[in-house]
């Protein structure tokens, strides 16, 4: 029940900073979608699709779909952090936090397609470690990007799609809110269905960024080097950023 009331007071907290991307001196100008109410602005195209973005992000789920090798269970979690992603160049990067009221983990991974290799960070203890696995990701298909309606978060005019579930398979509904002036994330959520018990995830984006920086697709030197036992042993272990099973692209 604790963790319960927490997830829902962060889940308040962070639906009411999701506009944290657009503070400051940006303007939000929607002069040029007046006209388009009831119609889908973003994404129209595959040319419009995104290529590369970065983001911090917030994801908080209650007793959500999850796929495992075990099949589809269900976790409850905090996570945040900051995704970097190149679509193009098949290159991502994850710094975050997890924490599910038992367990808590700091960590980086950085993954590439071109060699199916993903390297996880991870710090334990004060001490950090670093490791090499199988690419355990791969970037969503758009076959199943579907825009659904208008949507209004708080004074933000969206764009909302159905996205493709993809390992999740039919034991989920997969939504996405973009804002209809830049077509950046807004918030993405996971509804369970199907004889799944009930439960939910969401994600909200913020500083949403159209691009990548490749200097975070750069591995530091400790993952560079042959690991030892003790990393050899966290390896089978390491809580891996949920994150990139929820991400639309």
């Amino acid at each position: 029940m604790e963790l319960l009331l927490s997830l829902i007071l962060l889940m308040t907290i962070a639906l009411n900073c999701c506009k944290s991307f657009s503070m400051g001196t940006n303007k939000i100008d929607y002069s040029n979608i007046e006209n388009q109410v009831g119609q889908q602005q973003c994404f129209t195209s595959s040319s419009r699709l995104p290529t590369s973005y970065s983001s911090s992000y917030v994801m908080l789920s209650f007793n959500g779909n999850y796929p495992t090798p075990s099949g589809i269970l269900q976790s409850s979690f905090l996570e945040s952090g900051f995704i970097n992603i190149d679509l193009v160049g098949k290159q991502l990067y994850v710094d975050f936090l997890f924490d599910n009221g038992n367990t808590k983990t700091k960590g980086k991974l950085w993954g590439f397609g071109t060699n199916s290799t993903q390297y996880v960070s991870v710090n334990v203890n004060g001490d950090d470690y670093c490791f090499q696995q199988p690419l355990s990701y791969s970037a969503p298909s758009l076959e199943g990007l579907k825009y659904i309606s208008d949507f209004e978060l708080g004074t933000v005019q969206c764009d909302m799609f159905s996205v493709n579930p993809g390992d999740l398979g039919n034991s989920s509904n997969v939504g996405l809110l973009v804002d209809k002036s830049d077509c950046s994330l807004i918030s993405g959520s996971t509804e369970n269905i199907n004889n799944t018990p009930s439960g939910y995830t969401l994600t909200n984006y913020y500083y949403y960024n159209p691009s990548a920086d490749s200097s975070f697709f750069q591995l530091p030197s400790i993952c560079l080097n042959q690991p030892n036992s003790k990393q050899l042993k966290l390896k089978s272990s390491v809580q891996l950023p949920k994150v990139l099973g929820n991400l639309p692209f």
